[in-house]
Order: C-alpha cells, then sequence, then structure tokens
C-alpha cells in the first residue's frame, strides 16, 4: 500500500453534514431540495455563513470563506463537509487555510469542479483523503438514481469500493491495455492546469490522475494538457481516467479541427499508460462519489475494462 492518509470518520444516521460556500455566491439559488435529500437520509445539517454572503462574484471575502472552511474542520459537531457549488475561488482562500488544524480533524470533504482547488492542496499538505463528487447545489437540481446511490453508499461504508460501480448505459473505453496501480488524484482540468506552477500545484508521481471538464474548446483542452506535460504531470502518471468532457466541443470531425476525444487521443499516446475513457464523473446529473488520495487499479485487456478502488476512503467512527 502507497502511505496512508488522514480519513474523515464513516456517517451513520444523526451525523451531522456542515454546508459550506468556498467559492462563487450561491446568488439565492434555492438549495431546500438538497437540504431534504441529506434529512431523508438520516443526516443533520450545519449552514454555513457563507451561504447567504457575497463579494462581488464570490460567497463572502476570501477571508470569511477560509475562516468558515477551517471553523468546519474544528467543529466537533460536524461530521462531514460538502461543499454548496464550484464556479470560482477556492484557489484565492488557500493561503488561508489552517492545513495542521485540517489534518489533525480529518472529515470527508466532497465536491467537484472549482473544490478540485481544495483537494488537491488539502490531499498535499494535509495529506487527506477527500471527494470528488455532487454538491449541494447539484443534489437540489434532480441528481440520477445512480448518482444518489453512489453518494449515499460513499457517505456510510467504512468498505473500499472494490470494483468500481458504472451505471448500466455507461460504456467506458479502455487504451493502453495493462495494469496500473497508484494514488487516485486529480479533478477539473482547467483548475489542475491553473495551479501549476504555485506551491499547491498537482504533483503525481506514481499516480493514477482522473481528469474532467466542462464547456471548454479542444484547443483550450489541448493547450491545458500541454502544460500538464510540459510540467511533468502527465509524465509520472501510471495511469489515467478522462471523465466527463461536458459541453466541450467540437464533438465532430471536421477538416481544420481535433475533437476533443482526439486530442484527449493525442496526449493518452503521449503518456503510454492504461487510460480509461468515459468514466461517469463531471458535471452531468450522473456524478459518482470518487474518493482521491485512496489506492486504486486500473485493468484494461480486450475484454473489459476495470476500474478498481483497493482502499477505503473513511475509518469506523
Amino acid at each position: 500500500m502507497i502511505n496512508p492518509r488522514h480519513k474523515g470518520k464513516v456517517l451513520q444516521s444523526g451525523s451531522c453534514i456542515g454546508i459550506v460556500a468556498p467559492a462563487s455566491a450561491c446568488e439565492n439559488f434555492d438549495y431546500t431540495a438538497g437540504i431534504k435529500l441529506l434529512h431523508e437520509w438520516g443526516y443533520t445539517t450545519k449552514l454555513s455563513t457563507t451561504l447567504t454572503a457575497n463579494e462581488g462574484y464570490l460567497a463572502g471575502s476570501d477571508k470569511l470563506r477560509a475562516d468558515e472552511l477551517n471553523k468546519f474542520f474544528a467543529d466537533k459537531e460536524v461530521d462531514a463537509i460538502l461543499c454548496f457549488g464550484g464556479g470560482y475561488g477556492c484557489t484565492r482562500i488557500l493561503d488561508y487555510l489552517d492545513y495542521q488544524l485540517i489534518r489533525q480533524n480529518p472529515k470527508l470533504l466532497v465536491g467537484f469542479s472549482d473544490v478540485t482547488a481544495l483537494h488537491t492542496a488539502i490531499g498535499q499538505k494535509s495529506r487527506l483523503v477527500t471527494i470528488h463528487g455532487p454538491m449541494l447545489k447539484s443534489l437540489s437540481q434532480n441528481p440520477t438514481k445512480y448518482t444518489i446511490a453512489s453518494f449515499c453508499r460513499g457517505l456510510c461504508s467504512s468498505l473500499p469500493i472494490g470494483a468500481f460501480p458504472i451505471p448500466k448505459k455507461y460504456k467506458m473505453q479502455g487504451f493502453y491495455p495493462g495494469n496500473a496501480f497508484g494514488r487516485l488524484i486529480g479533478g477539473n482540468l482547467s483548475v489542475i492546469a491553473a495551479m501549476c506552477g504555485t506551491p499547491y500545484e498537482l504533483k503525481g508521481d506514481n499516480s493514477i490522475l482522473f481528469l474532467e471538464d466542462v464547456g471548454e474548446e479542444a484547443y483550450a483542452i489541448d493547450r491545458m494538457l500541454q502544460q500538464l506535460w510540459q510540467n511533468g504531470l502527465l509524465k509520472n502518471i501510471k495511469g489515467l481516467i478522462f471523465g466527463q468532457f461536458t459541453h466541450c466541443t467540437p464533438t465532430k470531425q471536421s477538416k481544420y479541427e481535433f475533437t476533443v476525444k482526439e486530442v484527449l487521443m493525442q496526449y493518452a499516446r503521449l503518456a503510454k499508460v492504461p487510460i480509461i475513457y468515459g468514466f461517469p464523473a463531471g458535471h452531468e446529473k450522473t456524478n459518482a462519489f470518487l474518493p482521491l488520495g485512496v489506492n486504486a487499479k486500473i485493468n484494461i485487456n480486450d475484454e473489459h475494462v476495470e476500474f478498481f478502488i483497493s482502499e477505503a476512503h473513511c475509518k469506523i467512527r
């Protein structure tokens, strides 16, 4: 097993989930449906003041958003932390986070998109296992049955996920047959690229890298992947998982364009590691509960593609 990380406790009926908005302002978004779901599943909730604050397009000042996240990690009543949404702003609070406090009070931190900045910084500086998964905003907008099942199972199980369950309608593709083993890292491509050259940039030696994005053109994806190639990240990984690239264009071939998939495959050929394409995680209603910081495997042969998480993402209470 690769060096273990700190883990939050498994949730049970009555556990408290703290809700924070570490990035964009909530803008009077009606999140009551998401809160209702959490309560129906037997959890209680505690809401951060950031859900009603704003400073420009942010959910309050950088100091407020960082202080609230620090406070929720320190709060003994809070058992897990769920982000309200992404947008933009998480990179702005990284300098204000208390990484020692977070390390000493490990909790499941759940979110995706811009929250990738928190996954990356907290994963590396606090050595905490975090969760790339649905947020309160997406839970309030008719998530699929698979998303709900994956989310609920992830919160309340202290066992390794094992062979990762995939929705029936999804067909993952595998490239470069073989086996890969390493710590699962990653998240949103745009955020990971933006963190390059900072004290928080993602380090991926001997890891399995997961990437997804939304609303980007093929040339922009190319530029960001080239950045990750030149800074060494893509050269040092053991495996690669491409999730959903939602509203990323073009998807159809033309004379003077690469499709998004063609760009991804160009970097797959450069990396020359086992690669999964079409993993059900990212900016869509179907969004898997995906632990980051745990040991995982990719197995690809002529007959099947398998993604396997071999380490538990939380601990027994």
